[in-house]
């Protein structure tokens, strides 16, 4: 469902989610200031899964109520990142019965200080199991009138919960085995990002900004639970892993570790790579050998898969985050077979050049 839906069909819609999956949520409004309690009580029989809502308007309320610390509050003010994430996760720990909590703050106007007018924040707290998992996401609202923005701010959060829901879901589904891949957003798939997303970061985000632009049409994040040399992931490792990701943006989630698996499942879709994934998908070591190698290229072809590749700072073992020297290669140093070549449209660092690795940040 797009944020750009009505208050009404996006309380409908987690409605239906949330009988679905059983989850119960609840609130922390600020700048709404009880619009999304509003939307969402109007809708009959939600009183199973919609916990409350705490309307914490002044910076008093939020270190009483919800936990928000005084210090945080003075040193970056009531209107950031970290205020959000307090809201959302006092708002769990105050609510037991609750799986996720959605916190907002923000400045509507009018007389909003230096560089905060329109700007939201969205926090997320979500418990698995015996985890809490954090996330939050940055708005900037247009120009418009208090009321309208106040309308548009609750939107973004109710948008963020039915994203959350059908996460949950999709997790559950994908790492249970009971569907090979399940999709949180559009369902028109033309282009994956694939990765691990451990953690996400802010390289990933601008590939696929810089990916939709090049190609022309919306692009995926894609998250396999099944990987080839390392463990599955549990539903808590998808939900860490993908939650940053899901709201902002529209996911894939899947069982399909290889290339082929994913080109098997969604068809002729462009990967958008790095140029040391491809670089490892040229290396015969990964199949049982050249023949079998050339053998899943040439399916790739026939199935009309495309990669765009990006340059990464790297080693001579394709490894990104090494004690070796690294050196910024591009798509055209690379000596690939040429069938796998013909597959590849090279990104080059005047173009797109961001030399961060999730590797480097865990």
């Amino acid at each position: 469902m797009s944020d750009q839906s009505s208050l009404q069909e996006l309380a409908i819609a987690i409605r239906e989610k949330a009988a679905q999956t059983g989850l119960r949520f609840v609130f922390a409004e600020s700048c709404t200031s009880g619009l999304c309690a509003a939307s969402v009580g109007s809708q009959p029989g939600i009183s199973e899964f919609f916990c409350g809502s705490h309307v914490t308007y002044r910076n008093d309320s939020k270190a009483k109520w919800l936990g928000v610390t005084p210090e945080t509050l003075e040193q970056v003010g009531p209107v950031s990142r970290q205020v959000a994430q307090q809201m959302a996760a006092g708002a769990l720990n105050k609510t037991p019965e609750a799986d996720i909590a959605i916190a907002i703050t923000g400045h509507l106007g009018p007389q909003a200080p230096v560089g905060l007018d329109g700007l939201l924040f969205v926090g997320v707290a979500v418990r698995q199991e015996s985890k809490v998992i954090l996330a939050c996401f940055e708005h900037e609202l247009p120009v418009a009138g208090r009321t309208e923005r106040q309308r548009l701010a609750a939107v973004k959060v109710l948008h963020a919960l039915v994203r959350i829901l059908e996460l949950h879901q999709a997790a559950i589904q994908v790492c249970q085995e009971e569907s090979p891949f399940a999709v949180i957003g559009s369902d028109e798939i033309k282009a994956l990002l694939p990765g691990s997303f451990n953690p996400v970061h802010q390289g990933h985000r601008e590939m696929l900004k810089h990916g939709s632009v090049e190609l022309e049409h919306d692009v995926h994040f894609e998250l396999s639970v099944e990987n080839v040399d390392k463990p599955d992931l549990s539903v808590a490792d998808c939900l860490e892993r993908a939650l940053p990701l899901c709201v902002q943006h529209d996911l894939v989630l899947s069982r399909a570790p290889t290339f082929l698996s994913k080109a098997r499942l969604l068809g002729g879709v462009c990967f958008l790579v790095g140029v040391d994934t491809i670089g490892r998908i040229a290396e015969a070591k990964y199949y049982s050998g050249e023949e079998a190698r050339d053998k899943a290229l040439e399916e790739l072809r026939d199935l009309e898969v495309r990669f765009l590749v990006y340059g990464r700072t790297m080693d001579d073992s394709f490894s990104t985050s090494s004690d070796s020297e690294l050196k910024f290669i591009e798509l055209g140093s690379l000596s690939l077979p040429t069938s796998l070549q013909s597959l590849c449209s090279g990104v080059n660092q005047t173009q797109f050049r961001r030399d961060v690795s999730s590797r480097d940040l865990r």
